[in-house]
């Protein structure tokens, strides 16, 4: 006789979670963010099943107080998918993630790295295949799963063909930097793994934040391929094709402005006739 645990109905709904998400095309990555965030709800409190935490359970692991906003967003948002899936299914006949409120995150600000940072990155990057990966991140604006994925099927005609978030297809112009490294292969994949398909993204994210001294990552180089373009092409519907985004707010974060360009804008104001202040009379 099967004996059902709170691990086992865990195990059971997370697996049917899985297959409900790549059922609907969700891809592996997000997947693996979704069942993250469950599993760790699910460490939180190993002594409730899927059927029986509540709200008042979810709301304190919530409220952690070293996660930042956008942390708990994401986490929020996964585990509500979960428990609505458990709700649509008969398994739960009550989503206890409906009684929690919204979280606020504060308006993001792009982060950028600096030129000279990019610049330090490429030099302190020792093969040609670290080079390579923080040229796709600086002059593509692919994310790390892109560039971990890269194919030379993706490449024709000088132009890049990738396969984004939501399964989101984009064309990229190829800029002439990138042009020799993408010639050096003629099949396969960019960054073959050691036995089969391709290198972890982990491990992509892990050398391109070494090279760039610890401090910048690949999602630093994005911000920097959307400013850069930004300013030489003043329209922002251009970079958000190139970075792949569903939504132009999203690609609004991705945007810095310089001092140059708010003090350009500034000096930019008609100019009228303000008279000059007068010295108090003595």
């Amino acid at each position: 006789m099967k004996v059902t645990t709170n691990s086992s109905l865990w195990e059971e709904s997370i697996s049917s979670f899985t297959i409900w998400l790549t059922a609907a095309g969700q891809q592996q990555s997000t997947i693996q963010n979704r069942t993250r965030w469950v599993n760790d709800l699910r460490k939180k409190y190993p002594d409730s099943s899927p059927q029986t935490i509540g709200s008042h359970e979810i709301q304190t692991w919530l409220a952690n107080p070293r996660w930042q906003p956008v942390t708990k967003k994401n986490a929020l948002s996964a585990i509500s998918r979960f428990f609505r899936y458990l709700h649509l299914t008969g398994f739960r006949e009550k989503d206890p993630t409906s009684l929690l409120l919204p979280v606020k995150v504060p308006r993001r600000k792009a982060r950028p790295l600096p030129d000279e940072a990019l610049e330090q990155g490429i030099q302190k990057s020792s093969t040609t295949e670290e080079v390579f990966m923080v040229l796709l991140g600086a002059y593509a604006g692919l994310r790390r799963t892109e560039i971990a994925a890269l194919h030379t099927s993706s490449y024709a005609n000088n132009w890049l063909t990738i396969t984004g978030k939501g399964r989101t297809i984009r064309h990229i112009p190829v800029h002439p930097a990138l042009k020799p490294y993408l010639e050096l292969k003629t099949s396969g994949y960019y960054f073959p793994g050691r036995f089969k398909g391709h290198k972890n993204h982990d491990y992509i994210a892990k050398r391109i934040k070494k090279n760039l001294g610890g401090k910048y990552t690949t999602h630093n180089l994005r911000h920097w391929f959307a400013t850069t373009t930004y300013a030489k092409c003043k329209d922002i519907r251009v970079v958000q094709e190139l970075l792949g985004h569903a939504d132009i707010v999203t690609t609004q974060s991705y945007i810095g402005i310089n001092d140059q360009a708010l003090t350009q804008a500034v000096y930019a104001l008609t100019d009228l006739p303000v008279p000059l202040p007068q010295p108090n009379a003595q």
